[in-house]
């Protein structure tokens, strides 16, 4: 088994230590060392997932402070807020982000696919894919043929790329949207939840509706 180190406090942690769990039960893969986060659990040294304690590891200075080789996994829903993180951990070369891929995900073999990138439970990346580097693919999330997605994107759970897509970085597709055939999405989008995004958009605007449609 690799050993693993999450990063992050929230329901993304520990949704994403679930899914590991579920995943090692078949691959016997992956090794949750701990996690970090900058606040300590309260009255606690650990959190529980499933019944099993994932032990409290310290703050960032964990990671920053490392001598030896770790893997890092970047558990964080929020593309910004990953950036953030990546950009203070990438001053220790010790620090390593493999790729995740779990349980009843199917990735297509001529998918191209970054490092520190999560593939989640029943999610599907198809042919000639290709994914930047930290990209989160929630779970049951779909992308189609021929997509491409760049950097720090998070693609929320059921959420459907068709054919052709590209998605700039750090843009967020929420929960249930869709997206048609050879769409361009800017970077640092925000896609509102079941929204149906027809057109090519702009960078650093939010959409919502059906279709989507700007606004504020």
């Amino acid at each position: 088994m690799t050993d693993i180190i999450l990063v992050g406090a929230g329901g993304c942690m520990r949704e994403l230590a679930w899914q590991i769990m579920e995943s090692n039960k078949i691959l016997n893969e992956w090794n949750i060392v701990g996690y970090v986060d900058k606040s300590h659990p309260d009255n606690s040294s650990c959190v529980k997932v499933a019944n099993t304690e994932i032990k409290y590891l310290g703050d960032d200075d964990y990671i920053l402070s490392a001598q030896i080789d770790i893997n890092v996994i970047l558990s964080v829903g929020s593309p910004i807020v990953r950036r953030m993180i990546y950009d203070n951990y990438r001053k220790n070369s010790h620090v390593k982000f493999p790729n995740l891929v779990l349980q009843n995900a199917m990735v297509c073999s001529d998918a191209v696919i970054g490092q520190g990138c999560i593939i989640s439970m029943g999610a599907k990346i198809s042919t000639n894919v290709k994914l930047g580097d930290f990209v989160f693919v929630n779970m049951d999330a779909t992308i189609c043929h021929d997509g491409v997605i760049d950097d720090f994107v998070s693609i929320n759970p059921a959420a459907k790329l068709a054919g052709a897509v590209s998605v700039g970085c750090q843009t967020e597709i929420g929960m249930g949207a869709n997206i048609i055939q050879g769409t361009r999405v800017g970077k640092k989008v925000v896609i509102g939840a079941g929204s149906v995004v027809i057109k090519d958009t702009e960078d650093a605007c939010t959409l919502v509706g059906v279709p989507a449609r700007k606004v504020r």
